[in-house]
């Protein structure tokens, strides 16, 4: 009688999966800096009507609340997981620094957006601050980001539990537009991350997460403006 293999049966990750965090620190960059650039064209004449205009004011009112809340979570649930899980291996003081500053440049970012977006005949003035504040966005968030991951990523790897994290998943995904949010992660996605994200979310989601990925690239396509 010959023996039968046992079924293989799926590994429980051990380390939590930073994926989503990743994925939204690539977004805020990668926003911040694209914006500042398309404020910038416009500032410079490139044609801008009220269509493009109003796609781009909604876009950034709209990462604007991502980004704090974002931050929001790191400040009430993931500080709180590094110091209970890490002690004294882990020092946030510095990127709750970083967090005050960027509220005080969110709160510009915000302003700057609306009268950009309520201005008629000459936008340009007001395009050409709002690109200034995109770019102090992005330098602060650049250097905020770039010490967050080299702190706190390995800490998190090393200290934090799978069902810990997944307190942080689940705060982060609670209160977040996901008609926002989850266009923009398959967005900055690479090859590997976008095939376990799809094999993960099943065929219903997929099929949702098609929808949602059209009606962003349709906006995309305004905000983009004319072909250069």
């Amino acid at each position: 009688m010959t023996s039968r293999p046992s079924p293989r049966t799926a590994t429980a990750p051990t380390t939590p999966d930073l994926t989503g965090m990743k994925l939204a620190h690539r977004g805020m960059l990668d926003d911040t800096r694209r914006f500042a650039d398309i404020l910038g064209r416009i500032a410079g004449g490139e044609p801008c009507d009220d269509r493009r205009r109003r796609a781009i004011g909604d876009y950034l009112d709209q990462l604007c609340a991502s980004i704090h809340h974002h931050h929001t979570i790191e400040d009430e649930v993931v500080w709180p997981i590094l110091t209970a899980s890490a002690g004294a291996a882990v020092d946030v003081h510095d990127l709750e620094d970083d967090h005050t500053q960027l509220d005080a440049l969110l709160a510009t970012l915000q302003a700057r957006t609306a009268a950009f977006t309520s201005a008629k005949a000459d936008h340009r003035d007001a395009a050409n601050e709002l690109a200034a504040t995109l770019g102090d966005v992005h330098q602060l968030l650049g250097e905020h980001i770039a010490d967050e991951e080299k702190v706190v990523f390995p800490i998190v790897a090393r200290y934090v539990s799978v069902a810990d994290w997944d307190r942080v998943e689940n705060a982060a995904r609670s209160g977040a537009s996901m008609r926002f949010e989850a266009p923009r992660m398959m967005r900055h996605a690479d090859e590997r991350e976008l095939a376990k994200m799809k094999r993960e979310a099943g065929p219903v989601i997929r099929a949702v997460l098609t929808l949602l990925v059209r009606s962003f690239d349709k906006r995309e396509a305004i905000i983009a403006g004319p072909v250069r």
